[in-house]
């Protein structure tokens, strides 16, 4: 009875390996090529994230909440202001 449980798992591990890749993407295709450089999708493979379009997007996203909420309270306007300042000066060296 043990010796079948064995060759049983021995055989439905191998065969669960290549039953579970059948519907995974493949390796050989990279994520990048997706979204590559449109701001979709952060470019994993950039050297520089301060460059990437999807991470400029985000910093921008962020300044802006900010500058609403000092435009609302009155609150963090230094703060949304330098901010702002930061993100140009990024956008800048694009």
């Amino acid at each position: 009875m043990g010796f079948a449980l064995l060759c049983g798992a021995a055989l439905a591990l191998p065969a669960g390996f290549v039953l579970g890749r059948l519907g995974s993407p493949s390796p050989t295709a990279p994520a990048r090529s997706v979204a590559h450089g449109d701001g979709r999708l952060r470019d994993m493979y950039s050297p520089s994230v301060r460059g990437d379009p999807y991470f400029l997007d985000r910093q921008r996203e962020g300044v802006e909440a900010l500058e609403r909420y000092c435009a609302r309270t009155g609150e963090s306007c230094a703060e949304a202001r330098a901010a702002r300042l930061r993100l140009s000066q990024l956008e800048r060296r694009d």
